[in-house]
């Protein structure tokens, strides 16, 4: 079963997402968009990934492959064909279906909690996780939800975490995909990315990834596998 994975950025690779598909008898094609490369067809893949990255969506200037990742989004539901977004991937899928994309007032870095909604508890892929989580984040922007979306999660800082399209259209904005060596290398950019104002924001990252980062590696495998499930 073959899988295609959209990339925004070297920094941001599939991770605990790649490694929970590739254990479960997928295979990944990575496309790095942002650097050029084509985003193929759907034919041939069973569902699609659209992975996160430093850009803002909403900013077609700093990502003119947008418009290209957006519509492969649509072409994969209107296949009926599986999509996580991922971020960034969370944020162009909302966009691709008319949805605002914006600045949001509170950053988010490091790992909070994540609530689900009721709306979640039956979930194909969210259902029988409990009603909190502490998840990965890392993101400046937010969005609104799409027309028909169900929600499914949200944080204290930021309402909209999850959601849903159609059966199996789905948009996070935390990130599943993350480990602690990810999460160290965006900690290590935050200056690169002149945002070193929310520097203060890392204090106890390392307790934070060994008090929780097992637990969510776990979901993530869980969660992943279920998704997989979808395209089968």
């Amino acid at each position: 079963m073959r899988i295609l994975v959209v990339q925004n950025s070297r920094t941001a690779p599939i991770g605990l997402v790649g490694d929970a598909l590739t254990d479960n008898g997928a295979t990944l094609h990575t496309i790095a968009a942002n650097e050029g490369e084509a985003i193929p067809d759907k034919d041939g893949y069973a569902g699609l990934v659209v992975l996160g990255g430093p850009q803002d969506a909403w900013d077609d200037a700093k990502g003119p492959h947008f418009g290209r990742v957006m519509e492969t989004i649509r072409e994969f539901t209107d296949a009926d064909r599986p999509v996580m977004g991922i971020c960034l991937g969370a944020q162009l899928a909302a966009r691709a279906y008319g949805a605002k994309v914006y600045r949001h007032t509170t950053p988010e870095l490091g790992i909070h909690r994540v609530s689900l909604t009721d709306g979640a508890q039956n979930d194909p892929l969210l259902g029988g996780f409990g009603p909190k989580l502490n998840l990965a984040q890392w993101h400046y922007d937010t969005f609104e939800f799409p027309e028909g979306a169900v929600p499914l999660a949200y944080s204290e800082a930021c309402d909209r975490q999850a959601f849903r399209l159609g059966r199996a259209t789905y948009a996070f904005q935390f990130h599943p995909e993350a480990t602690g060596e990810i999460l160290r290398g965006w900690a290590s950019r935050i200056r690169e990315e002149a945002r070193e104002s929310n520097a203060d924001m890392l204090h106890g990252l390392e307790d934070s990834i060994a008090t929780h980062l097992p637990v969510a590696e776990e979901f993530t495998r869980a969660m992943t596998r279920r998704w997989l499930d979808l395209a089968r």
